[in-house]
């Protein structure tokens, strides 16, 4: 299982309403989601070290919950993103929910750009 499924409903290849697309949702809740992030996915992809949830990913969840109409999730998991930002108020790549740390290249400018896109999209939905 792998987060960047959830783009396929993101850039409309299913539809919100595909069962697919909410058991990928579904799925990747119980597999990939710790508290505040999204992993990417859980297998030995040979690199070295340790990986956190991806803010891209959990970008992706948000937006995923406001097309299948799970506004509060959205909201709220995007508030839990936000939460993670330092002091600078900048997100890093990764966060270690287990660590509650901030992980991989700081800033980040996807982790930004995900964020910006969720807050678009909770606006457009009221949220």
């Amino acid at each position: 299982l792998d987060a960047a499924a959830l783009t396929l409903g993101l850039c409309g290849l299913l539809e919100p309403n595909d069962d697919r697309f909410r058991s990928t949702i579904e799925a990747i809740e119980s597999e990939l989601r710790l508290g505040p992030v999204v992993y990417r996915y859980h297998r030995n992809d040979g690199l070295p070290g340790f990986e956190g949830g991806f803010h891209i990913c959990t970008s992706w969840l948000v937006r995923s919950y406001l097309r299948v109409g799970r506004i509060d999730d959205a909201r709220a998991l995007f508030e839990d993103m936000a939460a993670l930002a330092g002091r600078t108020g900048m997100l890093s790549e990764q966060y270690g929910a287990r660590t509650k740390r901030a992980l991989g290249n700081h800033p980040q400018a996807y982790s930004h750009l995900g964020l910006i896109q969720a807050a678009l999209e909770l606006d457009e939905h009221g949220a």
